[in-house]
Protein backbone atom coordinates (compact mmCIF):
# COMPACT_ATOMS: atom_id res chain seq x y z
CA UNK A 1 0.00 0.00 0.00
CA UNK A 2 1.40 3.20 -0.90
CA UNK A 3 1.38 5.82 1.78
CA UNK A 4 -0.22 9.44 1.55
CA UNK A 5 2.64 12.12 1.48
CA UNK A 6 0.33 14.53 3.37
CA UNK A 7 0.55 12.12 6.37
CA UNK A 8 4.34 11.22 6.17
CA UNK A 9 7.15 13.57 8.03
CA UNK A 10 8.38 16.39 6.84
CA UNK A 11 10.33 16.02 3.54
CA UNK A 12 13.19 18.07 3.63
CA UNK A 13 13.99 20.03 0.07
CA UNK A 14 17.43 20.95 -0.19
CA UNK A 15 17.90 24.11 2.01
CA UNK A 16 14.21 23.95 3.04
CA UNK A 17 12.45 22.71 5.97
CA UNK A 18 8.70 22.09 4.44
CA UNK A 19 7.50 21.01 7.95
CA UNK A 20 8.22 24.13 9.30
CA UNK A 21 7.99 26.08 6.06
CA UNK A 22 11.10 28.01 6.06
CA UNK A 23 14.30 28.35 4.49
CA UNK A 24 17.69 27.49 6.08
CA UNK A 25 19.01 30.60 7.42
CA UNK A 26 22.52 29.39 7.19
CA UNK A 27 22.66 28.44 3.30
CA UNK A 28 26.10 27.62 3.90
CA UNK A 29 25.04 24.43 5.66
CA UNK A 30 21.97 23.96 3.83
CA UNK A 31 22.29 20.33 1.83
CA UNK A 32 23.36 20.44 -1.74
CA UNK A 33 25.82 23.16 -1.95
CA UNK A 34 23.50 25.94 -2.24
CA UNK A 35 26.15 28.25 0.16
CA UNK A 36 25.42 31.22 -2.30
CA UNK A 37 22.04 31.99 -0.96
CA UNK A 38 20.37 31.29 -4.60
CA UNK A 39 16.65 30.20 -3.00
CA UNK A 40 16.35 34.08 -1.42
CA UNK A 41 16.41 35.28 -5.26
CA UNK A 42 13.01 35.16 -6.42
CA UNK A 43 14.38 34.90 -10.08
CA UNK A 44 18.00 34.86 -11.02
CA UNK A 45 17.81 34.84 -14.58
CA UNK A 46 15.55 37.56 -14.62
CA UNK A 47 17.22 39.54 -12.65
CA UNK A 48 20.29 39.42 -14.95
CA UNK A 49 18.13 40.02 -17.88
CA UNK A 50 16.96 37.38 -19.18
CA UNK A 51 13.74 36.83 -21.34
CA UNK A 52 10.85 35.73 -19.87
CA UNK A 53 8.49 32.71 -21.22
CA UNK A 54 6.14 33.52 -23.42
CA UNK A 55 1.95 33.63 -22.29
CA UNK A 56 1.08 30.16 -24.11
CA UNK A 57 3.38 27.88 -21.63
CA UNK A 58 0.70 29.01 -18.46
CA UNK A 59 -1.35 26.84 -16.66
CA UNK A 60 -4.90 26.26 -17.39
CA UNK A 61 -7.44 28.24 -14.78
CA UNK A 62 -9.55 25.01 -14.54
CA UNK A 63 -9.03 21.61 -15.13
CA UNK A 64 -8.74 21.09 -18.59
CA UNK A 65 -10.94 19.32 -21.03
CA UNK A 66 -10.13 15.59 -21.40
CA UNK A 67 -7.74 15.73 -18.91
CA UNK A 68 -8.53 12.34 -17.16
CA UNK A 69 -8.97 10.87 -20.45
CA UNK A 70 -5.91 11.50 -21.90
CA UNK A 71 -4.03 10.46 -18.68
CA UNK A 72 -5.51 6.93 -18.86
CA UNK A 73 -5.75 6.72 -22.46
CA UNK A 74 -4.77 3.07 -23.66
CA UNK A 75 -2.14 3.70 -25.70
CA UNK A 76 -0.47 6.32 -24.07
CA UNK A 77 -0.41 3.93 -20.68
CA UNK A 78 0.98 1.14 -22.93
CA UNK A 79 3.97 2.90 -23.91
CA UNK A 80 4.65 4.16 -20.47
CA UNK A 81 4.46 0.79 -19.68
CA UNK A 82 6.65 -0.63 -22.33
CA UNK A 83 9.32 1.67 -21.10
CA UNK A 84 9.99 -1.22 -18.10
CA UNK A 85 10.75 2.90 -16.02
CA UNK A 86 7.90 2.42 -13.84
CA UNK A 87 9.13 1.70 -10.27
CA UNK A 88 12.64 1.15 -11.71
CA UNK A 89 16.01 1.58 -9.65
CA UNK A 90 17.86 5.17 -10.51
CA UNK A 91 19.77 5.31 -13.35
CA UNK A 92 22.64 7.86 -14.13
CA UNK A 93 21.77 8.60 -17.47
CA UNK A 94 18.47 10.04 -15.86
CA UNK A 95 20.15 11.26 -12.98
CA UNK A 96 22.89 13.40 -14.27
CA UNK A 97 19.82 14.94 -16.67
CA UNK A 98 18.68 16.52 -13.61
CA UNK A 99 22.03 17.69 -11.64
CA UNK A 100 22.35 19.89 -15.25
CA UNK A 101 19.11 21.10 -15.21
CA UNK A 102 19.65 22.29 -11.30
CA UNK A 103 22.69 24.14 -12.56
CA UNK A 104 21.28 25.31 -15.46
CA UNK A 105 18.63 27.05 -13.97
CA UNK A 106 19.41 27.62 -10.09
CA UNK A 107 16.57 25.34 -8.71
CA UNK A 108 16.91 23.42 -5.63
CA UNK A 109 14.36 20.38 -7.50
CA UNK A 110 15.24 19.20 -10.45
CA UNK A 111 12.68 15.65 -11.69
CA UNK A 112 12.31 12.80 -14.55
CA UNK A 113 8.24 12.76 -13.28
CA UNK A 114 6.99 9.73 -15.47
CA UNK A 115 2.89 9.90 -15.12
CA UNK A 116 -0.07 7.02 -14.80
CA UNK A 117 -3.20 7.68 -14.59
CA UNK A 118 -3.27 7.15 -10.29
CA UNK A 119 0.40 8.43 -9.79
CA UNK A 120 3.60 10.04 -10.50
CA UNK A 121 6.57 8.47 -10.30
CA UNK A 122 10.36 10.07 -9.67
CA UNK A 123 12.67 8.17 -12.05
CA UNK A 124 15.14 10.30 -11.75
CA UNK A 125 15.39 13.26 -8.56
CA UNK A 126 17.92 15.75 -6.83
CA UNK A 127 16.80 17.87 -3.96
CA UNK A 128 14.01 15.78 -2.62
CA UNK A 129 15.10 13.29 -0.64
CA UNK A 130 11.78 11.36 -0.50
CA UNK A 131 9.32 10.43 -1.89
CA UNK A 132 9.98 8.56 -5.14
CA UNK A 133 6.39 8.51 -6.09
CA UNK A 134 3.18 10.67 -5.39
CA UNK A 135 -0.46 10.23 -5.61
CA UNK A 136 -1.60 12.56 -8.44
CA UNK A 137 -3.33 15.05 -5.72
CA UNK A 138 0.70 16.51 -5.98
CA UNK A 139 1.32 16.45 -9.24
CA UNK A 140 1.99 19.32 -11.70
CA UNK A 141 3.45 17.24 -14.10
CA UNK A 142 0.00 15.40 -15.10
CA UNK A 143 -0.76 19.03 -16.64
CA UNK A 144 1.89 18.53 -18.96
CA UNK A 145 1.31 15.15 -19.47
CA UNK A 146 -2.69 15.60 -20.55
CA UNK A 147 -1.14 18.98 -22.68
CA UNK A 148 1.15 17.72 -24.31
CA UNK A 149 3.23 21.16 -24.04
CA UNK A 150 5.54 22.59 -21.96
CA UNK A 151 3.95 24.62 -18.57
CA UNK A 152 5.43 27.01 -16.09
CA UNK A 153 3.94 28.89 -13.25
CA UNK A 154 5.97 31.79 -11.31
CA UNK A 155 3.79 30.66 -7.82
CA UNK A 156 1.68 28.04 -7.64
CA UNK A 157 -0.21 29.25 -4.28
CA UNK A 158 -1.85 32.47 -6.53
CA UNK A 159 -3.08 29.97 -9.51
CA UNK A 160 -7.10 29.26 -9.46
CA UNK A 161 -6.26 25.43 -10.57
CA UNK A 162 -2.66 24.80 -8.95
CA UNK A 163 -3.43 26.71 -5.19
CA UNK A 164 -5.05 23.64 -3.55
CA UNK A 165 -2.73 20.75 -5.14
CA UNK A 166 -0.73 19.06 -2.02
CA UNK A 167 2.46 19.51 -3.39
CA UNK A 168 2.31 23.22 -2.18
CA UNK A 169 2.08 22.28 1.12
CA UNK A 170 3.52 18.63 1.16
CA UNK A 171 6.01 19.17 -1.28
CA UNK A 172 7.08 22.80 -1.23
CA UNK A 173 6.74 23.94 -4.76
CA UNK A 174 6.35 27.45 -5.70
CA UNK A 175 7.84 27.75 -9.02
CA UNK A 176 7.10 25.45 -11.96
CA UNK A 177 8.44 24.98 -15.04
CA UNK A 178 8.11 21.00 -16.71
CA UNK A 179 8.05 19.65 -20.71
CA UNK A 180 7.30 16.79 -21.94
CA UNK A 181 9.10 13.52 -22.33
CA UNK A 182 8.15 11.19 -24.73
CA UNK A 183 8.04 7.81 -26.01
CA UNK A 184 9.75 6.48 -29.20
CA UNK A 185 6.21 6.20 -30.47
CA UNK A 186 5.32 9.96 -29.39
CA UNK A 187 3.14 8.82 -26.27
CA UNK A 188 3.73 11.34 -23.37
CA UNK A 189 5.24 9.18 -20.62
CA UNK A 190 5.66 12.31 -17.98
CA UNK A 191 7.61 15.40 -16.91
CA UNK A 192 11.11 16.83 -16.81
CA UNK A 193 10.73 19.51 -14.50
CA UNK A 194 12.85 22.17 -12.65
CA UNK A 195 11.28 23.44 -9.66
CA UNK A 196 11.63 26.07 -6.76
CA UNK A 197 10.39 26.61 -3.39
CA UNK A 198 10.44 30.28 -3.84
CA UNK A 199 8.67 32.48 -6.70
CA UNK A 200 10.38 33.62 -9.93
CA UNK A 201 9.62 34.55 -13.61
CA UNK A 202 10.99 31.39 -16.17
CA UNK A 203 13.34 32.59 -18.60
CA UNK A 204 12.92 31.27 -22.38
CA UNK A 205 17.00 29.92 -22.22
CA UNK A 206 15.39 28.12 -18.88
CA UNK A 207 12.63 26.94 -21.13
CA UNK A 208 14.45 25.81 -24.07
CA UNK A 209 17.66 24.31 -21.80
CA UNK A 210 14.54 21.77 -20.19
CA UNK A 211 14.00 21.00 -23.96
CA UNK A 212 17.26 19.94 -25.22
CA UNK A 213 17.53 18.01 -21.81
CA UNK A 214 14.27 16.22 -22.17
CA UNK A 215 15.41 14.97 -26.11
CA UNK A 216 18.29 13.74 -24.96
CA UNK A 217 16.17 11.44 -22.16
CA UNK A 218 13.94 10.92 -25.58
CA UNK A 219 17.17 9.69 -27.70
CA UNK A 220 18.00 7.42 -24.72
CA UNK A 221 14.55 5.84 -24.71
CA UNK A 222 14.89 5.63 -28.65
CA UNK A 223 18.25 3.72 -28.31
CA UNK A 224 17.09 1.41 -25.73
CA UNK A 225 13.86 0.48 -27.46
CA UNK A 226 15.81 -0.12 -31.11
CA UNK A 227 18.21 -2.33 -28.91
CA UNK A 228 15.57 -4.62 -27.24
CA UNK A 229 14.06 -4.61 -31.67
CA UNK A 230 17.42 -5.52 -32.68
CA UNK A 231 17.50 -8.36 -30.26
CA UNK A 232 14.16 -9.32 -31.57
CA UNK A 233 14.83 -10.04 -34.73
CA UNK A 234 18.19 -11.74 -33.44
CA UNK A 235 15.96 -14.55 -31.51
CA UNK A 236 13.40 -14.64 -34.68
CA UNK A 237 16.34 -15.56 -36.78
CA UNK A 238 17.76 -18.26 -34.91
CA UNK A 239 14.04 -19.10 -34.32
CA UNK A 240 13.60 -19.30 -38.11
CA UNK A 241 16.82 -20.94 -38.91
CA UNK A 242 15.89 -23.78 -36.55
CA UNK A 243 12.51 -23.88 -38.34
CA UNK A 244 13.53 -24.46 -41.33
CA UNK A 245 15.35 -27.25 -40.59
CA UNK A 246 12.02 -28.94 -38.87
CA UNK A 247 10.07 -27.70 -42.33
CA UNK A 248 12.92 -29.49 -44.48
CA UNK A 249 12.39 -32.64 -42.59
CA UNK A 250 8.82 -32.54 -42.25
CA UNK A 251 8.29 -32.08 -45.98
CA UNK A 252 11.12 -35.17 -46.66
CA UNK A 253 9.39 -37.34 -44.34
CA UNK A 254 6.04 -36.79 -45.61
CA UNK A 255 7.00 -36.86 -49.28
CA UNK A 256 8.10 -40.16 -48.90
CA UNK A 257 5.24 -41.89 -47.25
CA UNK A 258 3.28 -40.76 -50.35
CA UNK A 259 6.17 -41.70 -53.61
CA UNK A 260 6.52 -44.83 -54.33
CA UNK A 261 9.82 -44.33 -56.52
CA UNK A 262 13.24 -41.69 -56.13
CA UNK A 263 12.33 -39.95 -58.80
CA UNK A 264 8.27 -38.62 -57.54
CA UNK A 265 10.07 -38.07 -53.88
CA UNK A 266 12.65 -35.80 -55.45
CA UNK A 267 9.94 -33.61 -57.05
CA UNK A 268 7.66 -33.39 -54.66
CA UNK A 269 10.45 -32.58 -51.70
CA UNK A 270 11.83 -29.77 -54.64
CA UNK A 271 8.18 -28.50 -55.18
CA UNK A 272 7.57 -28.25 -51.62
CA UNK A 273 10.52 -26.78 -50.72
CA UNK A 274 10.35 -23.66 -53.28
CA UNK A 275 6.63 -22.93 -51.63
CA UNK A 276 8.60 -22.93 -48.38
CA UNK A 277 10.65 -20.43 -49.93
CA UNK A 278 7.58 -17.93 -51.22
CA UNK A 279 6.21 -18.74 -47.41
CA UNK A 280 8.97 -17.34 -45.80
CA UNK A 281 9.31 -14.01 -48.49
CA UNK A 282 6.74 -13.26 -47.17
CA UNK A 283 7.91 -12.78 -43.23
CA UNK A 284 11.02 -11.27 -44.62
CA UNK A 285 9.61 -7.72 -43.98
CA UNK A 286 9.30 -8.79 -40.75
CA UNK A 287 12.63 -9.97 -39.82
CA UNK A 288 13.56 -6.77 -41.42
CA UNK A 289 11.53 -4.37 -39.74
CA UNK A 290 9.96 -3.08 -42.96
CA UNK A 291 6.37 -4.41 -43.67
CA UNK A 292 6.03 -2.94 -46.98
CA UNK A 293 4.57 -4.30 -50.36
CA UNK A 294 1.42 -4.98 -51.82
CA UNK A 295 -1.26 -5.57 -50.18
CA UNK A 296 -2.69 -9.36 -50.69
CA UNK A 297 -6.37 -11.56 -50.54
CA UNK A 298 -6.44 -12.95 -46.69
CA UNK A 299 -6.86 -16.68 -48.81
CA UNK A 300 -3.72 -16.25 -51.35
CA UNK A 301 -1.60 -15.54 -48.03
CA UNK A 302 -3.12 -18.58 -46.35
CA UNK A 303 -2.39 -20.56 -49.68
CA UNK A 304 1.68 -19.85 -49.72
CA UNK A 305 2.22 -20.55 -46.30
CA UNK A 306 0.69 -23.52 -46.00
CA UNK A 307 1.20 -25.16 -49.02
CA UNK A 308 4.97 -26.42 -47.95
CA UNK A 309 3.10 -28.47 -45.50
CA UNK A 310 0.08 -30.34 -46.57
CA UNK A 311 -1.01 -32.99 -48.95
CA UNK A 312 -3.69 -31.62 -51.43
CA UNK A 313 -4.94 -34.42 -52.80
CA UNK A 314 -5.88 -35.95 -49.19
CA UNK A 315 -7.55 -33.13 -47.69
CA UNK A 316 -5.53 -32.66 -44.62
CA UNK A 317 -6.42 -28.81 -45.14
CA UNK A 318 -9.40 -27.19 -45.78
CA UNK A 319 -11.09 -23.46 -45.17
CA UNK A 320 -13.36 -21.49 -46.15
CA UNK A 321 -14.41 -17.61 -45.62
CA UNK A 322 -15.27 -14.62 -47.12
CA UNK A 323 -12.96 -12.24 -49.19
CA UNK A 324 -10.68 -10.11 -47.08
CA UNK A 325 -7.81 -7.68 -48.33
CA UNK A 326 -4.54 -7.51 -46.25
CA UNK A 327 -2.68 -4.52 -45.94
CA UNK A 328 1.00 -4.71 -46.36
CA UNK A 329 1.98 -4.21 -42.74
CA UNK A 330 -0.92 -6.56 -41.79
CA UNK A 331 0.30 -9.39 -44.63
CA UNK A 332 3.49 -9.31 -42.81
CA UNK A 333 2.75 -9.56 -39.14
CA UNK A 334 -0.45 -12.48 -40.16
CA UNK A 335 2.30 -13.95 -42.68
CA UNK A 336 4.36 -14.59 -39.55
CA UNK A 337 1.84 -15.36 -37.17
CA UNK A 338 0.05 -18.42 -39.60
CA UNK A 339 3.73 -19.55 -40.34
CA UNK A 340 4.80 -19.83 -37.00
CA UNK A 341 1.22 -21.98 -36.17
CA UNK A 342 1.50 -24.07 -39.54
CA UNK A 343 5.05 -25.13 -38.69
CA UNK A 344 3.61 -26.03 -35.04
CA UNK A 345 0.76 -28.02 -37.17
CA UNK A 346 3.65 -30.01 -38.55
CA UNK A 347 6.38 -30.74 -36.67
CA UNK A 348 3.50 -31.44 -33.30
CA UNK A 349 0.27 -31.55 -34.22
CA UNK A 350 -2.11 -32.16 -37.26
CA UNK A 351 -0.31 -31.56 -39.88
CA UNK A 352 3.10 -34.12 -38.24
CA UNK A 353 0.87 -37.18 -40.21
CA UNK A 354 -1.00 -37.95 -42.73
CA UNK A 355 -4.20 -38.60 -40.65
CA UNK A 356 -4.65 -35.23 -39.54
CA UNK A 357 -6.81 -32.21 -40.60
CA UNK A 358 -6.58 -28.64 -39.99
CA UNK A 359 -9.58 -26.71 -40.80
CA UNK A 360 -9.74 -22.88 -40.73
CA UNK A 361 -12.82 -21.23 -41.02
CA UNK A 362 -13.41 -17.06 -40.79
CA UNK A 363 -16.02 -14.65 -40.80
CA UNK A 364 -15.89 -10.62 -40.54
CA UNK A 365 -18.48 -9.01 -38.27
CA UNK A 366 -19.11 -5.78 -37.10
CA UNK A 367 -15.36 -4.37 -37.03
CA UNK A 368 -13.50 -7.88 -36.45
CA UNK A 369 -12.40 -10.82 -38.43
CA UNK A 370 -12.47 -14.14 -36.36
CA UNK A 371 -10.38 -16.89 -37.45
CA UNK A 372 -11.07 -20.59 -36.17
CA UNK A 373 -7.75 -22.74 -36.58
CA UNK A 374 -8.88 -25.75 -35.52
CA UNK A 375 -6.82 -29.04 -35.26
CA UNK A 376 -8.09 -32.62 -35.11
CA UNK A 377 -7.26 -36.20 -35.37
CA UNK A 378 -3.36 -35.72 -34.85
CA UNK A 379 -1.50 -36.61 -31.35
CA UNK A 380 -2.51 -34.89 -28.40
CA UNK A 381 -0.40 -31.41 -28.25
CA UNK A 382 1.80 -30.67 -25.49
CA UNK A 383 0.32 -27.50 -23.83
CA UNK A 384 3.00 -26.72 -21.81
CA UNK A 385 5.84 -26.77 -23.85
CA UNK A 386 4.08 -24.68 -26.87
CA UNK A 387 2.79 -21.63 -24.33
CA UNK A 388 6.46 -21.62 -22.90
CA UNK A 389 8.71 -21.18 -26.74
CA UNK A 390 9.37 -18.36 -28.84
CA UNK A 391 7.29 -19.46 -31.34
CA UNK A 392 4.52 -18.65 -29.06
CA UNK A 393 6.06 -15.42 -28.18
CA UNK A 394 6.17 -14.30 -31.72
CA UNK A 395 2.14 -15.10 -32.59
CA UNK A 396 1.33 -12.99 -29.26
CA UNK A 397 3.35 -10.61 -31.21
CA UNK A 398 2.61 -10.66 -34.43
CA UNK A 399 -1.77 -11.05 -33.34
CA UNK A 400 -1.80 -9.29 -30.03
CA UNK A 401 1.04 -6.31 -30.60
CA UNK A 402 1.52 -5.94 -34.06
CA UNK A 403 -2.41 -6.32 -35.08
CA UNK A 404 -3.83 -5.67 -31.83
CA UNK A 405 -6.01 -8.34 -31.79
CA UNK A 406 -6.64 -11.72 -29.43
CA UNK A 407 -5.80 -15.11 -29.28
CA UNK A 408 -7.17 -18.06 -26.91
CA UNK A 409 -6.26 -21.60 -27.42
CA UNK A 410 -8.28 -24.67 -26.05
CA UNK A 411 -5.80 -27.81 -25.66
CA UNK A 412 -7.97 -31.02 -27.20
CA UNK A 413 -6.84 -35.32 -26.68
CA UNK A 414 -6.78 -34.94 -30.45
CA UNK A 415 -5.68 -31.68 -31.28
CA UNK A 416 -6.56 -28.21 -30.33
CA UNK A 417 -8.69 -25.00 -31.41
CA UNK A 418 -7.40 -21.35 -31.87
CA UNK A 419 -9.47 -18.49 -31.86
CA UNK A 420 -8.33 -15.16 -32.98
CA UNK A 421 -9.90 -11.48 -33.40
CA UNK A 422 -8.51 -9.11 -35.58
CA UNK A 423 -9.42 -5.64 -36.29
CA UNK A 424 -10.30 -4.91 -39.30
CA UNK A 425 -8.49 -1.39 -39.51
CA UNK A 426 -5.43 -3.05 -38.57
CA UNK A 427 -6.18 -5.56 -41.55
CA UNK A 428 -6.21 -2.80 -43.98
CA UNK A 429 -3.26 -0.85 -42.64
Amino acid sequence: MRNNPSRRAPTRLSGFDFGQGKLFSDHENAPGGLGDGRLDRPSRKTAEGGERVTLHMKFSETQPDGHETRLNDPERLAALKATGLMDSLPEEAFDRAVRLATRITGTPVGLVSLVDGERQFFKAQIGLESPRETPLTHSFCQYVVSADRPLGVSDARDHPLLKDNLAIPDLGVVAYLGVPVHAPDGQTLGAFCAIDSSPREWTKDELQSLQDLSHVLEAELALRHAAAERQLVLDELSHRIKNLFANVSSIIRQSRRQKDSVDEFATAVELRIKALVQAHELIIPVALGAGSGPSIPFQRLLSTILEPHYHAHLGQVTWEGPAVALGSKATTALALALHELATNAAKYGALSDNQGHLGIAWEVAGDKLTLDWRETKGPAPDPTGMRAGFGSKLISLSIERQLGGSIETDYRDDGLVRRIALPLDALAA
